[in-house]
């Protein structure tokens, strides 16, 4: 079964009973009465941003403070001129994130050791195949967005991740109760939608170098609609367990087809004979193969 069919599965179990008219209708804008999709629109009245997109420049998640950055022209200040950040990380406007010194210097000793492990916690957590959280799957693949009459639903090619996001007031799940990819609860403002993320699991890093977050930290995503081939992402994240104060990250999403009739979310079968993650910790020159024999690193 393809991957896609896999997540309308899920998705359908998720909104059971919500859509006595089936999922063809409730994901399509063909049972509208007066043709939403030319309105932009979809038939509860969200604007529509379903369709494949992919972040631009993307592919990257060695460190969100390096020099890189969304395309200028798609980034507007409040006035409506253009704004060129040069760093992912726009806010502070130095592109560093605001560590506690005890979180910098972790920070840093896992971004000193991570192209030549010493110990398990310096390996990235991407190499394990673990999810990798609201944004950075964001920034780290394409992605495709399904709209239903209350919701919004993101489905990743990397790592098979998805996420559900209600559009309702209805208040977050318990503190208690911690998930990979947080409890989000969404609205919109205008043609901006507001995702409020919380009860986050934090077990994966934010990048490759070790820049991280903990389980009381709250992200508020904004994708902003630029026109039919664009949108702006924002996320400001709040976590005073580890920051001096918020900070912001920006990414710009193109849409990756013109026309994507047929097309499905490629499945990412990351683990699945996988031989080098848990052997990639080095100790005094050497390390194992896969058979578990040592093997000399000089």
């Amino acid at each position: 079964m393809r991957l896609q069919s896999i997540y309308l599965m899920l998705a359908s179990s998720a909104l059971a009973g919500m859509f006595p008219f089936g999922m063809s209708a409730a994901f399509g804008q063909s049972q509208a009465t007066s043709d939403p999709k030319a309105q932009h629109l979809t038939a509860d009245g969200q604007p529509d941003i379903q369709g494949v997109w992919r972040p631009n420049p993307g592919g990257d998640t060695y460190d969100l403070t390096g020099n890189t950055g969304p395309r200028p022209d798609y980034v507007l200040q409040g006035d409506g001129t253009p704004k060129q950040p040069t760093r992912r990380v726009v806010d502070p406007e130095d592109g560093k994130i605001p560590y506690q010194p005890w979180a910098a210097a972790k920070q840093k000793e896992t971004q000193d050791n991570v192209d030549n492990p010493t110990k398990p916690q310096y390996v990235d957590t991407q190499a394990h195949c673990i999810l990798e959280g609201p944004f950075r799957i964001l920034i780290h693949s394409g992605f495709q967005i399904l709209q239903a009459p209350g919701y919004v639903l993101l489905l990743s090619e990397a790592n098979d991740e998805y996420r559900i996001i209600p559009l309702d007031a209805h208040p977050h799940v318990g503190q208690d109760i911690k998930l990979w990819q947080g409890d989000s609860r969404g609205h919109w403002e205008g043609n901006t939608l507001v995702v409020d993320d919380t009860n986050l699991k934090a077990k994966s890093r934010l990048d490759m170098v070790g820049n991280f977050y903990s389980p009381s930290a709250h992200l508020v995503e904004r994708f902003t609609i630029i026109n039919d081939k664009g949108i702006n992402y924002e996320v400001t994240v709040t976590d005073p367990a580890v920051y001096t104060r918020p900070w912001k990250l920006t990414v710009h999403f193109d849409r990756r087809f013109a026309n994507q009739s047929g097309y499905e979310v490629y499945e990412s079968p990351c683990h699945e004979g996988e031989r080098s993650s848990d052997h990639m910790v080095i100790s005094s020159g050497e390390t194992k193969d896969t058979t578990g024999a040592k093997v000399s690193l000089k």
